[in-house]
């Protein structure tokens, strides 16, 4: 924990001795020198991560503009990192006022929605531990923020808002609409028991989500909707620029303006995922195995007798192994070798010997019929299935398209 919070701390001792400059400066003379004006803005970028990171089946770009007036901006913030389960945390907020203060209030609150989601809290957690930080903090203040969780594999998100506006979604057929906020809570800060609800939706392939601050949608939410569907088009590398570009171009600008945009690869070139052994999953995994096959020479044909076939073992999994008891996972790996893709449904439960009805318990045949090689390891730790799929000899039987 001391070696965690080591930098966190070393950031708010230098920015309270450059705040303590700034102010015995301004107490001894009458207004700022002009080379010394900067000192919000370039603060502001140096706590701020500068490159978002590099993900398997996601673009992941951002952009941040301080405000004209370098003493009317601060406090807005993002960010972006991996978590130890594979999936990547996306947050931005804005801390309320300007200058030195809102930087100070951010950065505390951003290392303290860092942390705990590092240490495995899920969105509304990260926020609820966030308020409690900020309330005890030297620099009380006011703050809005959206922590959220994406997988690559499954583009399941699941976040939490707090007084924030919430995220926009550009699909395909040039819409462009907020996600749920019904039940968010209020901004950090507030109020000592800090109470917000969980979304969770499944962002399309072919969408781009927004995460934003207030200081971009200063022309109105509208104009900030018609810039990301123009973007999804145009400039699909970097949209969060190129949409910051389209709303303010060379104008002044009254306040900060950051933006996160995520868009899913259609390719996904390593599958690795665990998810929960719950009746919503099987679709999730053949989310992210469609995305896997897409990249491999299988062909249409037995791509799909793949996915019908894992999609056998995920239901076993979760039905047989678990009996549907709550709070399990499985695994789902795919790997493509020897022209072979072989595909792995891993689970740590028991499979039960009950006798299934007349009209069930074909799932074992069924995969044998679809895949070329079937193998199922049961130990006392659990069932691993594997199956191999190999293209298919004959190139007729390649264009075959089932319906």
């Amino acid at each position: 924990m001391e070696a965690a919070a080591t930098p966190a701390l070393l950031v708010l001792i230098v920015v309270a001795i450059v705040a303590a400059v700034v102010w015995t400066r301004r107490a001894t003379a009458p207004a700022l020198a002009p080379q010394a004006r900067p000192t919000v803005p370039l603060l502001q970028s140096a706590l701020l991560p500068s490159l978002p990171p590099v993900v398997d089946g996601l673009r992941i770009s951002w952009s941040y503009v301080a405000a004209s007036d370098p003493d009317a901006g601060g406090g807005d913030f993002y960010d972006a990192f991996y978590l130890d389960d594979g999936s990547v945390a996306v947050v931005i907020g804005d801390a309320d006022g300007a200058g030195l203060t809102s930087i100070v209030t951010m950065n505390v609150v951003r290392q303290a929605i860092r942390s705990a989601l590092i240490d495995g809290a899920r969105p509304a957690d990260a926020l609820r531990r966030a308020n409690r930080v900020l309330l005890r903090s030297e620099h009380p203040g006011i703050v809005t923020a959206i922590v959220g969780i994406i997988d690559p594999a499954t583009l399941q998100f699941r976040y939490a808002v707090a007084g924030h506006p919430p995220p926009l979604l550009a699909t395909a057929d040039e819409t462009c609409a907020p996600l749920p906020e019904e039940g968010s809570g209020i901004a950090l800060g507030v109020v000592p028991h800090h109470v917000t609800s969980e979304h969770t939706v499944s962002i399309p392939v072919d969408g781009v989500l927004a995460l934003y601050t207030d200081g971009l949608a200063v022309a109105g939410t509208q104009i900030l909707a018609e810039a990301l569907v123009e973007a999804r088009l145009l400039a699909p590398s970097k949209p969060a620029i190129a949409i910051d570009r389209a709303i303010f171009g060379q104008r002044e600008r009254p306040d900060d303006a950051a933006i996160i945009t995520i868009s899913p690869e259609p390719l996904l070139a390593h599958l690795d995922v665990r998810l929960p052994a719950e009746l919503t999953s099987p679709a999730l995994a053949r989310t992210a195995l469609r995305r896997f096959l897409a990249t491999t020479p299988l062909g249409e044909r037995r791509s799909f007798d793949a996915v019908v076939a894992a999609g056998e073992a995920v239901a076993n999994a979760i039905e047989h192994a678990y009996d549907r008891r709550p709070n399990q996972t499985f695994v789902l790996r795919a790997v493509w070798e020897h022209e072979t893709c072989t595909i792995l449904v891993e689970d740590g439960g028991a499979w039960n010997d009950i006798q299934p009805p007349m009209t069930r318990g074909r799932g074992i045949a069924m995969m044998r019929e679809l895949c070329d090689t079937l193998e199922i390891d049961r130990t006392p730790n659990g069932t691993s299935v594997a199956l191999g799929f190999q293209v298919a000899k004959n190139l007729a039987d390649v264009s075959l398209v089932l319906t």
